[in-house]
C-alpha cells in the first residue's frame, strides 16, 4: 500500500488522541473516585492511539500494511509452518489455560462485542508497539539474535512496570489472584516473548508477531470479562 495510507492511519490516530484526552479529561474530573469501566476504556484509547503512532514514526505501521502476514514460499515450508504452529501453541497454552487459572471475574457478566472489540484493539495496538521496540533496536544491532535479546529485555521491563504502576490500576478491572501471578509470567509470558521473539528473528515476519500478540490479549480481555464502555450496556453470560 502506498505511504500515503500510513499517514492518513496515523492522522486519524492522532485527532482520535486528542478527541479521548478531552473526554477523558471532562470525565474523569465528573465521576467520583473508584474504578470507572468509561474511563478506562478511554484511558487504553489512549494507550492504543500511542502505540499505532510510535508504530508509524518507527515505520513499521508501513511495512505491515506493505507486506503479507506470510509469504507464498513460507507456506510450503515446514520449518515455518511447524514454527508458527509452535508460537500458536505457546499463546494457548499460555493465555487461555494457564492465565484463566490465576484470573477472576468478580462476577462480571460476559459481553462478547466489548470483549471482541477491546481485545483486538489491545492485541494490534500493542503488537506494534512491540514491534516498534524490535525496530529501532535492529537500526543500531547488527545481530538478529542480539536485537531479539535485547527487545526481550526492553518488553519485559516495560510489561512490568506499565502493568504494576498503571495498566492494572486505571485499566483492567480488578482480576488477578497474586498468588499466581509468578506463575503467569514464567508460563504465559516469558514463554510468549521468547518464542514469538525468536520466530521474528528467524522468519522475520511482523504482521504474524502481532497476529500472535492479538490472540494472546483477546484470551486475556475474554477471561477477565473485561466490561463494556458503559454500565448500562447490556450484558449476556
Amino acid at each position: 500500500m502506498p505511504p500515503f495510507t500510513a499517514n492518513l492511519i496515523a492522522l486519524v490516530a492522532l485527532a482520535l488522541s486528542v478527541a479521548l484526552a478531552a473526554r477523558l479529561w471532562s470525565r474523569s474530573r465528573a465521576l467520583p473516585a473508584g474504578y470507572h469501566a468509561e474511563l478506562a476504556w478511554l484511558r487504553a484509547g489512549l494507550y492504543f492511539g500511542a502505540c499505532w503512532l510510535v508504530s508509524w514514526a518507527a515505520g513499521v505501521l508501513p511495512a505491515l500494511l506493505d507486506n503479507p502476514l506470510a509469504f507464498p514460499e513460507q507456506l510450503t515450508d515446514p520449518g515455518w509452518l511447524a514454527f508458527t504452529a509452535l508460537c500458536f501453541a505457546v499463546e494457548i497454552v499460555g493465555y487461555y489455560v494457564i492465565w484463566p487459572r490465576g484470573t477472576l471475574t468478580h462476577g462480571r457478566a460476559l459481553h462478547w462485542p466489548s470483549v471482541i472489540a477491546f481485545g483486538l484493539l489491545w492485541g494490534v495496538s500493542e503488537g506494534q508497539l512491540f514491534l516498534s521496540v524490535w525496530a529501532v533496536a535492529e537500526r543500531f544491532i547488527p545481530s538478529r539474535a542480539l536485537v531479539a535479546v535485547v527487545t526481550f529485555v526492553v518488553l519485559a521491563a516495560f510489561i512490568g512496570l506499565w502493568h504494576a504502576l498503571v495498566w492494572d490500576i486505571h485499566v483492567a478491572p480488578a482480576h488477578n489472584i497474586a498468588e499466581w501471578n509468578a506463575r503467569k509470567v514464567l508460563f504465559a509470558h516469558i514463554p510468549n516473548l521468547v518464542c514469538t521473539l525468536a520466530y521474528l528473528a528467524t522468519y522475520g515476519n511482523g504482521g504474524m508477531f502481532v497476529l500472535f500478540q492479538t490472540v494472546a490479549l483477546l484470551g486475556s480481555t475474554y477471561f477477565m470479562r473485561f466490561p463494556p464502555f458503559t454500565t448500562n450496556t447490556p450484558a449476556v453470560v
